[in-house]
C-alpha cells in the first residue's frame, strides 16, 4: 500500500509540473497597423492605398486606414495617391498591439521636387530642392524623423532652394525634410530622406604646388592639383616672408578653388607659400612641399635680400624705381632665368635684367661675396642683361662692393654713369663686364676682375668727368679696358692677361689722361696697348704681337715701357698706323726697352710700310731679369712673374731716372 500511495504521489507532482511548464512558453498574437493620410495643407485624403508585403487598402473619406493581422515584425508600409508623391514609413507590429499613428503626409506631384543632398563631407552637406510655385522655405533634419534641427527660414520666395548644414557627426545617418510655404501660405512639406556623412579622417597634403605671375597684373598665382577624395570641405593657402618663419593664411575664408591670386605682394619680394587640405571636421592635412617666388615688376617700397632666404630667382625684369632701394647683403644668391617667361612682347628678346631708377646696394665680401648668375641648366654668356643704371638712378647712394656677376650681356651698364664699384669680378659677359657711356658723375672702378667677356671695362664717351681704372684685371677678353672718348683717364696698375684684339685702346680727351704701371701681358697676337689719341703710356710691361700701335689721329708720348717681343715671332715694339706721315716732333717715344729684338731691327720701331721710326730717345734693349724667368715660352701662365730680380738692368734706366716696367727694381 505505501509503494502504491508514493506511485499515485509522484503522479500527482508530475501533473501539476506539466501545465506550469505550458505557462512559460510565448504566445504569439498579431497586432494591427492605424493611421491617417492627408496632404501637405493637413487636408485628408480618401482613396489612397496603403500598403504591405502581406497586404493593402484604401483610406476612407476621412483618410483613415487599418491593416489587420500582422505577425511581429518591422515592416514598410507605403502610402501611393494618383498626383501624389509615394511615401514609405518603416514601423514594427507587436505582439497583440495596434500601432496608432502611422501618419502619412503625401505631396503632390510637381509642388516640391529634385531634392538632392551633395557635397557630403563628415560634418556637412548641402541640400536643395525646388519649388512649382515661388516659396520660403527651411531645412529639418535631425538623427530621426523628429527631425529636432532645422536651418533659418528664406527671406525672400524663390523657387530654387539651397542649404548648407554643418556641424553634423562623421559617419552619422541622418533624416531631412524640406518643408516650403508658397503665397498662398500652403505648407509644402517632402517625405523623408536619409543621407549618411563620411568617416572623418586626416587627408594627405595637396600635390603639384605651383606659382607663378599673373598675367596682367602684379599679383601673383598659386595653382595646386584638385581634391578628388572623400571628406573634402576646402583649402588653406599660408603665406610666409621667410622659409622658415611663421606661415598666415592668405584669407580668412576657406578656398574651394585651387588657384589663388594673391594681390599682397609687392615686385621684387621674396614670397613662399604652401597650402593644407581640410577635411568636413576642419581638420588641416600636413602643409604641402614650400614654393618660393619671387615677383618681378616695380618696387613699391625699400628691399633687402639676404641670404637667409635662399636664392632668388628672377623670372621677370625687377625695376628698383626713383625713391627705392635694393639692397643685396652679402652672402647671398640671385639667379636669373635665361627668358622672360611673363614678357608678352613678340619683339621682345625676353632677357632679364635687373634695372635701376633709384638705389641699389650690394654688400658682398671676399669671403661671403654676392652671387648673380644665370638660372638656366647650361648657361652661357648673354641668358640675362646685366644690372643696368639708368639716367635718372640716384648714383651717389649706390654702391657695389663684393659682388660675382656671371652670364649677362653687360655685368654693369651705366647709361650715364655708375656708382663706385670695387672688389666685385664679372666673367663670361657677352658685351662688357663694366660699360659706363655719358658718365655725371666720375668714374670709378678698383680691385675688379673681368674674364671672358668681349670687353673686361668698356669706359667711353664720358665727355665731361674723369675716369679712374685701378688694380683691376681683365681676363681672356677681346679687349681689356677700352677708354675712349672720356675727359681724362687714369688706368694704374691694372692686370690684362691674355686678350685677343687688344689688351688697352685709348683716345682720350684731356693729354692727362694715361696708362701708368700696368701689366698688359701675356699675351695674345693682338695688340698690347692701343694709342688713338694723346694719352701717355709710361711705365708699363705689355707682351704682345704688338706692343703698343698708333692709330688714326694718335700722338704718341711713351716712356719707360718694357715692351717684351719675341723675335722668333716676329713681333713688333711700336708700329705707327696713323692718318698722317710719321713725324718725329710729333711723338715723344723715350727710355723704352724693347726686349729680344736686335738693335737695329726694323721690327723694334716701325710704320705700316716697314719703315723704322725715327726720333726715339734712350731706346734700350736690356734683358729685364724678370723673377719668373724667360717670357717668351710656347704657354706662359697668368701666373707668370713679371716683376724684375733684383739684379735687373732695369734699374734708374727709365725716364728721369725711373725703373722701366710697371714694376720697381725690389
Amino acid at each position: 500500500m505505501r509503494k502504491r500511495r508514493l506511485i499515485l504521489g509522484l503522479l500527482i507532482i508530475i501533473g501539476l509540473l506539466g501545465p506550469q511548464g505550458c505557462l512559460t512558453s510565448v504566445n504569439l498574437v498579431k497586432g494591427n497597423l492605424r493611421g491617417l493620410v492627408a496632404n501637405t495643407a493637413g487636408t485628408p485624403l480618401s482613396g489612397v492605398r496603403v500598403s504591405t508585403p502581406q497586404g493593402s487598402t484604401l483610406t476612407d473619406t476621412n483618410g483613415e486606414w487599418k491593416l489587420e493581422g500582422f505577425e511581429p515584425q518591422y515592416f514598410s508600409v507605403t502610402a501611393e495617391k494618383d498626383g501624389y508623391e509615394a511615401q514609405t514609413i518603416n514601423v514594427e507590429v507587436r505582439s497583440g498591439e495596434t500601432v496608432e499613428n502611422v501618419n502619412f503626409t503625401l505631396l503632390e506631384k510637381g509642388a516640391l521636387y529634385s531634392i538632392n543632398v551633395t557635397s557630403i563631407t563628415s560634418s556637412g552637406a548641402v541640400i536643395s530642392f525646388y519649388t512649382r510655385d515661388a516659396s520660403t522655405s527651411h531645412v529639418e533634419y535631425g538623427l530621426n524623423t523628429l527631425y529636432e534641427q532645422k536651418t533659418s527660414e528664406t527671406a525672400t520666395a524663390s523657387t530654387y532652394h539651397q542649404f548648407v548644414i554643418s556641424n553634423l557627426t562623421p559617419a552619422t545617418t541622418y533624416h531631412v525634410s524640406c518643408v516650403a510655404v508658397d503665397q498662398k501660405g500652403r505648407i509644402l512639406r517632402s517625405a523623408d530622406k536619409t543621407f549618411t556623412t563620411l568617416f572623418t579622417r586626416r587627408g594627405d597634403p595637396p600635390t603639384n604646388v605651383a606659382v607663378g605671375k599673373d598675367s596682367s597684373s602684379d599679383s601673383v598665382v598659386v595653382t595646386w592639383s584638385a581634391d578628388t577624395t572623400g571628406d573634402f570641405a576646402g583649402y588653406k593657402l599660408y603665406r610666409s616672408e621667410s622659409e622658415n618663419g611663421s606661415f598666415v593664411a592668405v584669407d580668412t575664408n576657406m578656398l574651394t578653388n585651387p588657384r589663388y591670386v594673391d594681390n599682397n605682394v609687392v615686385p621684387g619680394q621674396k614670397v613662399y607659400y604652401r597650402v593644407t587640405r581640410v577635411s568636413g571636421t576642419t581638420e588641416e592635412s600636413p602643409p604641402s612641399n614650400t614654393v618660393a617666388f619671387l615677383l618681378p615688376g616695380i618696387s613699391r617700397t625699400n628691399l633687402v635680400w639676404t641670404p637667409d632666404q635662399g636664392s632668388y630667382i628672377l623670372t621677370g625684369d625687377v625695376l628698383v624705381s626713383q625713391g627705392t632701394s635694393l639692397t643685396i647683403t652679402r652672402g647671398t644668391t640671385v639667379k636669373v632665368a635665361s627668358q622672360d617667361q611673363w614678357d608678352a612682347d613678340a619683339s621682345s628678346d625676353k632677357k632679364i635684367e635687373l634695372r635701376i631708377q633709384g638705389t641699389l646696394i650690394i654688400e658682398g665680401t671676399t669671403d661671403l661675396p654676392v652671387i648673380i648668375t644665370s638660372n638656366a641648366d647650361s648657361p652661357k654668356a648673354g641668358d640675362w642683361t646685366g644690372i643696368t643704371f639708368e639716367p635718372v638712378s640716384n648714383l651717389n647712394t649706390s654702391r657695389i662692393t663684393g659682388l660675382k656677376l656671371a652670364f649677362a650681356k653687360n655685368g654693369i651698364q651705366g647709361q650715364t654713369g655708375v656708382p663706385a664699384i670695387s672688389n666685385s669680378r664679372f666673367t663670361d659677359c657677352s658685351a662688357s663686364g663694366v660699360e659706363c657711356t655719358e658718365a655725371r658723375n666720375p668714374v670709378e672702378l678698383r680691385n675688379l676682375t673681368a674674364e671672358t667677356c668681349v670687353s673686361g671695362f668698356l669706359i667711353a664717351s664720358n665727355t665731361t668727368q674723369t675716369v679712374t681704372v685701378a688694380s683691376c684685371t681683365a681676363l681672356k677678353c677681346f679687349y681689356g679696358i677700352i677708354s675712349r672718348g672720356n675727359k681724362t683717364s687714369e688706368l694704374v696698375d691694372n692686370k690684362i692677361q691674355f686678350w685677343s684684339v687688344a689688351g688697352m685702346d685709348l683716345n682720350n680727351i684731356v693729354n692727362s689722361s694715361r696708362a701708368f704701371r700696368n701689366v698688359v701681358a701675356p699675351g695674345s697676337n693682338g695688340t698690347a696697348i692701343v694709342i688713338r689719341g694723346a694719352d701717355e703710356v709710361r711705365k708699363n710691361t705689355l707682351q704682345g704681337h704688338i706692343g703698343i700701335e698708333i692709330l688714326g689721329s694718335g700722338k704718341a708720348l711713351i716712356r719707360s715701357n718694357l715692351i717684351l717681343a719675341n723675335t722668333q715671332k716676329s713681333d713688333i715694339g711700336v708700329l705707327y698706323r696713323g692718318d698722317a706721315t710719321y713725324a718725329p716732333a710729333s711723338h715723344t717715344i723715350q727710355a723704352n726697352d724693347v726686349w729680344d729684338l736686335a738693335v737695329g731691327s726694323t721690327l723694334r720701331y716701325r710704320d705700316q710700310n716697314g719703315a723704322s721710326l725715327t726720333g726715339i730717345g734712350s731706346d734700350q734693349r736690356l734683358d729685364p731679369a724678370l723673377q719668373g724667368g724667360n717670357p717668351f715660352v710656347d704657354s706662359p701662365s697668368v701666373y707668370f712673374n713679371y716683376t724684375p730680380s733684383p739684379e735687373s738692368l732695369l734699374n734708374g734706366r727709365g725716364y728721369g731716372g725711373e725703373d722701366i716696367g710697371a714694376y720697381d727694381v725690389p
